[in-house]
């Protein structure tokens, strides 16, 4: 069997079993990293098609940005968080994930003959990261701007709901000092009125 077929069905064995788990699983931060765990397979099957500078992009564009920024807005939100299961579990899953991942890792870096796979850049000459940038932005500019808008919309949402059912911090008033006295600062109580 090749290698190259044996990291596919890898691959896209992990992205399932980690969507499948993201569907059914509680707690928001571990289903953003289980997006994490998907959004890194998933750049290892863009390498898999010659496709380096789709899977740059998927890491740092999706895995580096959107997802911190899905983190820092479950940390706003300050949703309950149950803690139900023992530290143990959570040390195999990371030690599970983690050699699968370097497993992957060690396929494609030390595996370099992928000559089986054809090439995704029709024209000689030019690179696919060339041809991705002109067809974003010529064809696709439209698409590409709603993205962005629907993006700011999120933002602007996430820190609305975080701002509306928080208290207002406390602040001095220094007017209301300067004309405090001794009798609106101190209130004596006899042991009667107790």
């Amino acid at each position: 069997m090749d290698i190259v077929l044996i990291l596919f069905y890898l691959v896209t064995s992990v992205i399932i079993v980690a969507a499948i788990s993201l569907v059914f699983v509680n707690n928001t931060v571990h289903a953003a990293l289980l997006l994490v765990l998907i959004f890194f397979n998933s750049a290892v099957l863009w390498l898999l098609l010659k496709a380096e500078f789709l899977s740059i992009v998927l890491v740092l564009v999706y895995v580096g940005a959107v997802l911190v920024l899905f983190l820092f807005v479950i940390m706003l939100l300050d949703a309950p968080i149950k803690k139900n299961i023992n530290q143990k579990i959570y040390l195999l899953f990371s030690v599970i994930v983690s050699i699968i991942m370097f497993a992957e890792l060690f396929m494609v870096i030390f595996y370099n003959d992928f000559s089986s796979i054809e090439n995704i850049n029709t024209y000689p000459g030019i690179s696919n990261t060339h041809e991705i940038g002109m067809s974003l932005f010529t064809e696709h500019i439209l698409s590409f701007e709603i993205t962005a808008f629907i993006l700011l919309v999120a933002i602007i949402a996430a820190i609305a709901i975080n701002t509306s059912g928080k208290k207002k911090a406390l602040r001095q008033d220094p007017s209301k000092q300067i004309l405090a006295n001794k009798s609106s600062r101190l209130k004596i109580i006899k042991d009667k009125d107790l």
